[in-house]
């Protein structure tokens, strides 16, 4: 797998994730900016990974989020791709055999006692 790390941010960039380091709006907005300082640094995905207790994936994720979004890209829980995520056809599977068991179920029968 390609190595990836953080572009070097932009001074106003900077500002912005020390910031958030400093006063966080959040604590995902604090995790978030030392991913990036830190792969901006020179630190690998794994190294942040295991320094902050994230997933290597989310730490990738945050990168390249910042790599194509900047600053806008690490506000969102959900990656920005600009286009919406297909329902997968087992997941439309699954679905129609759950409502297609439910209407086969038998009916009760009271007992009128």
């Amino acid at each position: 797998m390609t190595p990836t790390f953080a572009r070097q941010p932009l001074p106003e960039e900077r500002r912005t994730l020390e910031e958030w380091i400093k006063n966080p709006p959040s604590r995902d907005h604090y995790i978030r900016a030392r991913i990036v300082l830190l792969s901006a640094e020179g630190l690998s995905a794994p190294d942040i990974a295991r320094r902050i207790g994230r997933h290597e994936s989310r730490v990738r994720m945050w990168i390249r989020q910042f790599n194509r979004f900047g600053i806008e890209g690490l506000y969102s829980g959900k990656p920005l791709s600009g286009r919406a995520e297909p329902i997968s056809k087992s997941l439309g599977d699954e679905r129609h055999e759950s409502s297609r068991r439910s209407s086969d179920s038998p009916q009760r029968k009271s007992s009128g006692t």
